[in-house]
């Protein structure tokens, strides 16, 4: 059995979150074979360098460093539609050329086919933004109901992160809950110990696309100056080869270590000798944390991605973090208010996606 896989190109998160699906079929021996470009393909490559990949073309969308992220995207629109439909056409020359008998996508919406059975993962069924959700949330599902079957990333009940994103699943569309996704879930759950004095008072995860990411990153390291007492790691969330990685590890003002990007297994020891983390409030991260066991953390959205917003402040009123607006973002006191917040634990055991896989494999072979 060959199956093709492909992530949508915004922010490392979507590439993450193949990684168990990935390892799965691996497992139950169906031959993968991975279309990405860029971040992406260097991030894959990394965790799966014997397996087959296509430089596959994304969707290319572009963010500002003024305009909102959602104005950006609506003026990208006509580009994004076209995108859809040039890689359902380079969809049948891959299946023609490789053989493939099935198709799993991340969340790129022209990647099914109606010869052969197309899976689609998403936790974006019901689009929460300030307006146009209706139409946006129609555009959505018309894209999702001509694949076989939906794959949300997170559990049916209350105890869910994505709220209404996911919840309820629209007639129609043939969604099932797998529970989260996470490339950490291979590794030992670690818990932190608050009695064992930690290595890093703060561990910043930087993630999603330019501008932002550089902008959000420039913030933290002017806001770190006035805080000198503190140990801090940030990861840029840069694998491979970038021009605005420096060497590693580097230093910022003598307190401060650098690092592009790290293994899984290096970044969850930085995780378990680290007091807080501050990152973006994007979906994959938020299943890392449920999966590796939530810890103090500091939510920053990217400035105008709704879907980030809305899922910072659900987080925060689950008591699983505090979240914070970017434009005259205070470190001392969202340090101050996050210390006060008590650490979470993971739901272990809920996680099905498995069952989910083989049950879809078995199909497959029939």
């Amino acid at each position: 059995m060959r199956v093709f896989l492909s992530p949508l190109d915004w922010g490392l998160g979507h590439a993450a979150r193949c990684v168990p699906i990935i390892s799965h079929l691996l497992e139950r021996k169906i031959e993968v074979i991975i279309g990405a470009e860029g971040s992406h393909l260097i991030f894959l490559k990394e965790h799966f360098p014997h397996i087959e990949f296509i430089d596959f073309p994304g969707y290319g969308i572009s963010y500002s460093a003024t305009l909102p992220v959602g104005v950006k995207v609506l003026l990208q629109l006509p580009k994004m539609v076209s995108a859809i439909k040039k890689e359902h056409e380079l969809l049948k020359e891959v299946i023609a050329a490789k053989k493939i008998d099935a198709v799993i996508s991340d969340n790129r919406y022209g990647l099914w086919n109606e010869k052969i059975p197309s899976v689609i993962i998403t936790h974006q069924l019901n689009i929460q933004a300030p307006a146009g959700n209706k139409f946006l949330s129609k555009t959505a599902y018309n894209y999702i109901k001509n694949f076989d079957e939906c794959w949300i990333p997170d559990y049916a009940g209350a105890e869910n992160l994505s709220g209404l994103l996911s919840h309820p699943i629209p007639k129609g569309i043939n969604g099932k809950y797998i529970g989260p996704l996470s490339r950490f879930r291979s590794h030992p759950t670690l818990s932190y110990d608050e009695r064992v004095k930690s290595k890093y008072n703060l561990l910043v995860i930087l993630s999603g696309p330019e501008p932002q990411r550089s902008k959000i990153e420039e913030i933290i390291l002017k806001e770190l100056k006035e805080l000198p007492a503190l140990k801090v790691l940030i990861i840029q969330g840069l694998p491979g080869t970038h021009p605005q990685a420096p060497s590693l590890p580097s230093k910022e003002g003598g307190h401060v270590e650098i690092a592009p990007h790290l293994s899984d297994a290096e970044f969850l020891e930085k995780i378990n000798c680290s007091e807080v983390i501050l990152c973006r409030a994007g979906y994959s991260t938020l299943m890392d944390l449920e999966t590796i066991g939530w810890r103090k953390s500091i939510f920053i959205p990217t400035p105008g991605q709704t879907e980030q917003e809305y899922l910072g402040k659900l987080m925060e009123n689950k008591g699983l973090g505090i979240t914070f607006n970017q434009k005259g973002f205070s470190m001392k006191v969202a340090l101050e208010k996050v210390r006060q917040l008590k650490s979470a634990q993971p739901n272990q055991g809920k996680v099905n996606y498995r069952e989910v896989i083989d049950e879809w494999i078995k199909k497959l072979k029939h």
